[in-house]
């Protein structure tokens, strides 16, 4: 009785080479175990939030800059900061190492947040969500030339006047 080979010599060798390649990343990623390098820094999300402290929905996060400053005994250490801008959603993630900083977030409308942050070398620290309120801007008196004395009747009001023609 004879058998049948099941070898084909013109793609035998193809096939040969494609299973062993297949085989070392099947065991390469079984023994590979999984390290998340987690870099030192801060991370979290910027929420801007009305008067009431209530988060506004619809308000665009992309535009929020961070600047860190990096601090000696409390003052300057030099005349730079390391500024980045947060994710669409509010989130930011900055490597820095360890040392002082002072951190401003600003936000245009909404008042500035700036609090001293002491970091530890190689610790990432998570500052949850960050708060940011909305200026509300009252009602004020516009002056216009000089029909009036100029009376400012609280902080924040502004003059609009228009051009003179």
């Amino acid at each position: 009785m004879k058998t049948k080979k099941m070898y084909c010599p013109k793609t035998g060798w193809l096939c040969i080479a494609v299973i062993t390649v297949v085989l070392l990343i099947a065991v390469s990623c079984a023994t590979r175990e999984k390290t998340i390098v987690d870099r030192a820094g801060i991370k979290g999300t910027v929420v801007p939030t009305d008067a009431s402290g209530n988060e506004i929905e619809m308000q665009d996060r992309g535009g929020v800059i961070i600047n860190c400053i990096p601090l000696r005994e409390g003052k300057q250490k030099q005349e730079m900061a390391i500024t980045a801008n947060t994710q669409n959603d509010g989130s930011f993630s900055i490597g820095l190492p360890g040392g002082e900083y002072m951190i401003e977030i600003f936000l245009e409308g909404f008042y500035v947040k700036s609090f001293h942050l002491d970091l530890k070398a190689g610790k990432r620290y998570n500052l949850g969500k960050i708060a940011l309120r909305k200026i509300e801007v009252g009602e004020g008196m516009p002056l216009k030339n000089s029909e009036q004395k100029e009376n400012i009747g609280s902080e924040g009001d502004v003059t609009i006047q228009p051009p003179v023609m």
